[in-house]
């Protein structure tokens, strides 16, 4: 009994196995399972599809986070750099600032030695004479008649209210020493109480007759020149201190430069350096640049100022003083600065610092050494213009010398 149930047991189990397999191989059983292979299959694409696209918007984020936190970065730097950049272009001014002050300042130390260099040749020494006339007659004013001392010996006087036209003692004759400058074509520009100094001589102011002055005697001495030039006087401004002359020439000496004048107004302030160049005291400063013995010698064979400006032109010992200085006050009509100078020095060029000439000397006021005075170059220029200096082609080193400059015509109006 027991053998059967199992068998029976068995077939029954192998019949439903029978069953199965059968219902599997049914088209429509097989077509359910493609299906759900497929959506398996969907659902794993579109997992990796979900995946990857996480994956690349993640990774995009963190570009755009990264270019984001780069481009401040740049931007920062930039804003550095151009920190920098303006740090080092105020230093950049502030070492050329001082490269230049610098600069001036060595140009201003060194301003008179170049100057005179440069320019010294052609600042002259204007020595001359003079003498009176009586009014009405014309006869010359001469010193009385020798008197008699005590001893015997003749006694002559020479103070002005001595002098007569009567008699046949000396003429009196008053020199005078001043200083001036060649501005080219043939002119030499000075003051006005040079070429005429009775208007500032105490000795004529003093005389008591009715005289008129008459100039006898009027020349030149350069530096590099060891003969007097005769000076023509050619005009005079009504204002101003200032003075135009010709030289007396038939050929301009080639080694006389040509001074160059300031036109810009801006290179004339308070506080610029100036240099003065001219002939203080005349020929007694010249002598006393000597040995002792020599200048005793000079004074004692040669007599007269006059005589002994001759011989040291001959030896070329004409040579101006040069001082520098700055501007201290300044107005319409003159210039004021305290680089020494002395009487003599009137008529004498005032240079700035562009190494122009921007003033004429006129006077020098003894108490005070801060206080010397020059008449402004523009009023000079006018007064050269009208009576027909050209100026220059060419300014600075390359200024036209005297032998290249043209005379101007004896005809110009005065």
């Amino acid at each position: 009994v027991a053998a059967l149930a199992g068998d029976a047991s068995r077939r029954r189990v192998r019949r439903d196995v029978e069953h199965l397999r059968f219902l599997d191989r049914r088209p429509g059983r097989q077509h359910d399972v493609g299906e759900d292979d497929a959506g398996h299959e969907i659902g794993a694409v579109a997992l990796q599809l979900g995946i990857l696209v996480g994956g690349v918007l993640y990774l995009g984020f963190a570009m755009f986070q990264e270019i984001r936190r780069s481009r401040n970065l740049i931007s920062d730097q930039g804003a550095q750099l151009a920190q920098v950049k303006d740090e080092i272009s105020k230093t950049s001014d502030q070492l050329g600032d001082i490269s230049k002050r610098t600069g001036d300042l060595q140009n201003s130390l060194s301003l008179a030695v170049k100057l005179r260099s440069d320019y010294g040749a052609g600042v002259c020494l204007i020595a001359g004479s003079f003498y009176f006339v009586e009014a009405g007659t014309g006869r010359p004013l001469r010193y009385a008649e020798a008197q008699m001392n005590d001893s015997g010996s003749a006694v002559q006087s020479s103070a002005p209210e001595a002098l007569t036209a009567e008699g046949n003692a000396a003429i009196a004759e008053y020199e005078f020493v001043g200083s001036g400058f060649y501005v080219g074509n043939g002119f030499v520009m000075t003051n006005r109480h040079i070429v005429q100094p009775w208007i500032a001589d105490d000795r004529a102011q003093s005389i008591s007759l009715k005289a008129q002055p008459r100039l006898k005697r009027l020349i030149a001495y350069f530096p590099e020149y060891p003969q007097a030039i005769p000076l023509k006087f050619k005009a005079a401004a009504q204002r101003d201190d200032l003075a135009v002359c010709l030289l007396d020439l038939p050929e301009i000496p080639e080694n006389i430069p040509v001074l160059p004048l300031e036109t810009d107004t801006d290179a004339v302030a308070v506080g610029k350096t100036v240099v003065m160049m001219g002939y203080p005291s005349g020929p007694d400063r010249l002598l006393a640049l000597l040995d002792e013995p020599e200048a005793r010698g000079i004074q004692q064979r040669y007599g007269t100022p006059m005589a002994q400006l001759g011989y040291l032109a001959e030896t070329k010992r004409i040579q101006p003083l040069t001082t520098q200085g700055s501007i201290t006050d300044l107005d319409v009509r003159r210039i004021v600065y305290d680089a020494r100078t002395a009487e003599g020095g009137s008529g004498a060029p005032l240079f700035g610092p562009t190494g122009r000439v921007i003033g004429v000397n006129f006077a020098v006021f003894t108490e005070n050494q801060a206080s010397n005075f020059a008449v402004p170059i523009r009023f000079a220029l006018n007064l050269l213009e009208r009576n027909g200096w050209q100026p220059p082609p060419k300014e600075g080193k390359e200024l036209e010398t005297a032998g290249q400059s043209s005379r101007p015509s004896e005809s110009a109006s005065r």
